[in-house]
């Protein structure tokens, strides 16, 4: 569904590939618990013992907040959910414990796993440790400091990692380093930064430089948070006939009609559910305008393998995946006029995203998957060393 659920197919099928085996858990609507083998990896898909699915389709009745708060209270120390695990674990008598996305499982599983003398590796995809909500935004604006709220619901949370984590990988410097510095994970745990990883595109090759109009895109979920609007408002301001934009993915039905509506014109193009493959060749840059602190937003990385710069935010983990000048610009948006200069400056040079090209697969080629999995199997040989 997501980058961390992307992550966990890449590491679990790549084990498989090297020799190893692999076991996925992962929560799933319904009661009861099914496996199934997806790609040669084995997949338990155990049926969520909460108050209701929290991913609901389209149509489906939204929860009300008194319900949602009650869905995150058992959340917080799902024992139902914990023994489901146990129960799986015992039969799989695993070497390593890997958690990702423990949204639907709770910091209990932790506990279960060192009870066992089992060693733990987490991966920090987003804020779950820190915030009910995982994102640290609220009402339009990123929650610094901490809601009393938060800080209260995430105390067994921060005592888990504490207590139960061997080593913790953040998917960047800034989100490892937020968990760090609000007392997450003991100061024993081995600490590392891995990367997002992409597969780059082997028969992607430099281009000319082109004429107007500049091909600018925007690619994921469409919310209020990933500043969809800001880029809306700044592209209006470039000249007319020098650009054209490209917004692909899905959100919110009635937030989506209402950018369709308030932003129409000929050369904004709404594109719905696209594959990458079908719409970095149709770009020339991307544009990760995200208000709230996305840890490590894949989409950068996705955008380099087809040597496409990138104008992102200097939001969470985003300044980290761009070389400013040399594989796009960074920009702030909380200064209106930022994000159009540095689009102002492929208009008027058209040639600057033709020389990143060259910049971008160079860079794409340290995402290489083979990498990032080579990093992972260090920290397992690491965390089985020390446990």
């Amino acid at each position: 569904m997501g980058g961390a659920e992307r992550t966990v197919q890449f590491i679990a099928e790549s084990m498989g590939g090297a020799g190893y085996r692999a076991v996925v858990l992962s929560a799933a609507p319904g009661k009861d618990v099914r496996v199934e083998e997806v790609n040669g990896v084995q997949v338990y898909y155990i049926g969520l013992k909460n108050l209701f699915w929290p991913f609901p389709a389209t149509g489906d009745l939204k929860p009300g907040k008194p319900l949602w708060a009650s869905w995150y209270a058992l959340d917080m120390y799902n024992i139902w959910m914990a023994r489901e695990v146990a129960r799986i674990v015992d039969i799989e008598r695993p070497n390593l414990i890997h958690t990702h996305n423990l949204f639907c499982f709770s910091t209990l599983v932790w506990q279960l796993a060192k009870q066992r003398g089992l060693p733990l590796v987490h991966t920090i995809h987003d804020y779950y440790l820190l915030c009910g909500r995982s994102t640290m935004f609220r009402n339009g604006k990123n929650c610094q400091p901490r809601c009393s709220a938060c800080r209260l619901c995430t105390l067994p949370k921060r005592y888990h990692s504490s207590s139960y984590v061997d080593s913790v990988v953040g998917v960047s410097h800034s989100v490892l380093e937020r968990h760090l510095n609000n007392g997450y994970f003991a100061s024993s745990a081995k600490k590392q930064v891995i990367y997002n990883s992409y597969g780059v595109t082997s028969d992607i090759q430099s281009s000319n430089a082109r004429s107007l109009p500049i091909r600018f895109g925007y690619l994921g979920r469409i919310g209020p948070d990933k500043g969809v609007e800001v880029l809306l408002n700044a592209v209006a301001y470039l000249p007319k006939a020098s650009w054209n934009l490209m917004i692909g993915g899905r959100g919110n039905v009635e937030y989506e009609r209402y950018l369709r509506a308030k932003y129409e014109s000929p050369a904004i193009k709404f594109l719905g559910i696209v594959q990458p493959a079908d719409f970095f060749p149709e770009v020339d840059v991307l544009v990760v305008p995200s208000l709230w602190h996305d840890p490590s937003p894949r989409v950068v990385s996705e955008a380099n393998a087809y040597g496409v710069p990138v104008i992102g935010s200097n939001r969470g983990g985003i300044p980290e995946l761009i070389e400013e000048g040399r594989t796009g610009f960074i920009f702030d948006p909380n200064r209106s006029e930022d994000l159009l200069t540095n689009m102002q400056r492929f208009v008027d040079t058209q040639d600057i995203a033709s020389v990143m090209r060259v910049a971008c697969l160079r860079r794409a080629k340290s995402m290489r998957p083979e990498s990032i999995f080579e990093q992972y199997l260090e920290v397992y040989d690491d965390t089985l060393g020390i446990v």
